[in-house]
């Protein structure tokens, strides 16, 4: 029901790519010691892309009872490496541990400030349809 809500939607995408992010930031911080990893993040999220409707994921089809279903994922966001070559390490490492710990900050705090979004909004909501406190 609430998905259908351009505020809902846009939030859920947010809060997706906020996850993902988080899942990259969390590979740069593990491979910190690997010898010539790169760090990768994602693109920045547009603002006009979370008004655009999701495309749906292409599905495979089974025609024979025997055969397995796979589950499709889509794939919204891509991860790109990041390059700088001027702060890596003598093994060719380029994870600064400083850069990453401030990115997984930041992404906590757009979650939090998303989360109270959609609290506030939800609030509005059982306000207007009566059954709010107050």
């Amino acid at each position: 029901m609430f998905d259908d809500l351009t505020l809902f939607a846009m939030a859920r995408k947010s809060m997706a790519w906020l996850a993902k992010r988080e899942e990259v930031v969390a590979q740069n911080i593990a491979n910190a010691d690997t010898p010539k990893y790169k760090p990768k993040d994602l693109k920045p999220v547009d603002f006009k892309d979370l008004l655009q409707p999701e495309p749906q994921p292409i599905r495979a089809v089974a025609t024979n009872p025997m055969h397995i279903s796979p589950a499709v994922e889509s794939t919204r966001f891509e991860a790109v490496t990041e390059r700088r070559p001027e702060e890596s390490k003598p093994d060719g490492n380029e994870v600064l541990l400083e850069e990453q710990t401030k990115k997984i900050g930041d992404i906590h705090d757009a979650h939090m400030l998303a989360a109270n979004l959609l609290q506030a909004n939800m609030a509005m909501f059982k306000t207007a349809i009566g059954t709010g406190n107050g």
